[in-house]
């Protein structure tokens, strides 16, 4: 908690002229770099940052430092990417929790559609201070989903049509349920494809899916189901979950057609395993302190309380660990991605280093982790180009940590400082926080 409180401060502490950041000059001198490419990590590192964007970056004594800028010494420290959390279903009181994190990106992929756009908007503008926001509005459900969900769609050219109007009031990806039939998925992919947008979420088979054109896969239940289905069998077994009832000797196939075909893979693993791991007693007394803390205040005393919820003991992990220890070992890219919004017990913000912490668990590298949570996490959502790895030209959304998460990923939330747009932002709690945009 210090180091949030710190970070708010450090702009002062270090004399960091308050000007727009248009016309500043930032350089970062001293820290080791990971740049979220996955390139080796680059000790003693600069990066110097002009306006909003990053204008160069390398090791000290490559890089001029512009007699105007302002240094920020951090040795020590590891200079990363600003996090992206790719799966949420973001709250109102949950905006503030993300910031001092590091995290600098959301893609809120299902919510009541008028509302996410309001709130992406009035976070750019500034009204409301917290990290990018990129939505997907409500996502299509299909014939057989409740007659009152906002997406639902009957039938193929009411799949269409939901894509088109849906991207005319401005959303920056499409979230599918497994509801929709297979005629629709491919529709919704054809659209979305002529529109230049992204189609995120749920899918009946996999397998299926990719070959239409979809290139994410969410939840392990989604894997799972395809491999039953290819058997013959119940895809929803009655007496255990898909995750346990799968084949693993079926893993080497499909996961080779997936990584062949680019497919991002979103486990959710704090949502659905952590009670199958020993991590959640690990976290227990952070989350005590948060649920203590006066500073969160406005956080509701019944989301606070969820968090400190047992999680359920689901079958099936040891499934789960073999198919990612694999799809990463062939080249597969998996996100730290959260769900956040989905269920009350999962902490906005710390949630995503936990994902991160899952992954290393099971044997995948930190870098991979890391690229987990930036620049694979960017692409998913197509903003590569501006965001996800510390590259000239691209926005600078930075977290600085201390420590190394190479040799210690817990080290990822451990933060010191944040950028976001070439800024340095204050990331303390305001315990009396309201949005003005509250939720409906």
């Amino acid at each position: 908690m210090k180091h949030w409180i710190i970070s708010g401060l450090l702009a002062f502490v270090l004399g960091i002229p308050v000007v727009s950041a248009q016309e500043s000059v930032l350089v970062l001198e001293g820290g080791m770099l990971i740049d979220g490419t996955g390139s080796p990590p680059v000790p003693d590192a600069v990066v110097v940052i002009r306006g909003e964007r990053i204008e160069a970056v390398g090791s000290s004594g490559d890089v001029a430092i512009p007699p105007e800028a302002t240094v920020i010494p951090l040795q020590g420290q590891t200079i990363l990417p600003g996090f992206i959390d790719t799966h949420l279903h973001l709250r109102d009181y949950q905006v503030p929790m993300f910031l001092p994190y590091g995290i600098t990106t959301l893609a809120d992929i299902h919510n009541n559609t008028a509302w996410s756009l309001e709130q992406r908007d009035a976070l750019a503008s500034g009204r409301i201070k917290g990290p990018r926001l990129f939505v997907s509005g409500a996502r299509l459900t299909g014939p057989d989903s409740a007659p009152a969900n906002e997406g639902r769609v009957e039938t193929v050219a009411e799949a269409r049509a939901y894509v088109r109007n849906l991207v005319q009031q401005g959303v920056d990806q499409i979230k599918v349920d497994l509801t929709i039939t297979d005629e629709q998925l491919r529709a919704v992919l054809e659209e979305a494809d002529d529109l230049g947008v992204r189609v995120l979420g749920h899918t009946q088979d996999i397998r299926e899916a990719v070959a239409m054109g979809m290139r994410h896969m969410e939840h392990m239940d989604t894997m799972a189901r395809s491999l039953l289905k290819q058997e013959g069998r119940n895809p929803r077994p009655s007496d255990t979950t898909s995750e346990a009832a799968v084949n693993p000797d079926l893993f080497g196939p499909l996961i080779e057609y997936l990584v062949a075909r680019d497919v991002y893979v979103n486990p959710t693993l704090v949502l659905s395993w952590s009670g199958s791991t020993e991590r959640w007693h690990d976290w227990t007394p952070l989350i005590h302190e948060l649920v203590e803390d006066p500073a969160l205040a406005f956080i509701p005393d019944e989301a606070r309380a969820a968090w400190l919820r047992e999680p359920r003991v689901r079958a099936g992990y040891a499934n789960v660990v073999s198919f990612l220890y694999q799809y990463s070992q062939a080249g597969g890219k998996i996100l730290a991605a959260t769900d956040t919004g989905c269920c009350a017990q999962i902490v906005p913000g710390l949630s995503l280093h936990q994902e991160m912490q899952l992954l290393t668990d099971m044997g995948i590298a930190p870098m991979q982790a890391i690229q987990g949570a930036t620049l694979w996490a960017a692409e998913v959502i197509g903003q590569q180009q501006n965001l996800g790895s510390i590259e000239p030209g691209k926005y600078a959304d930075i977290t600085i940590v201390d420590g190394n998460p190479l040799s210690n990923i817990e080290a990822t939330r451990q933060v010191t400082l944040v950028i976001k747009s070439g800024q340095v932002v204050d990331t303390t709690y305001d315990p009396e926080w309201v949005n003005p945009i509250p939720r409906y």
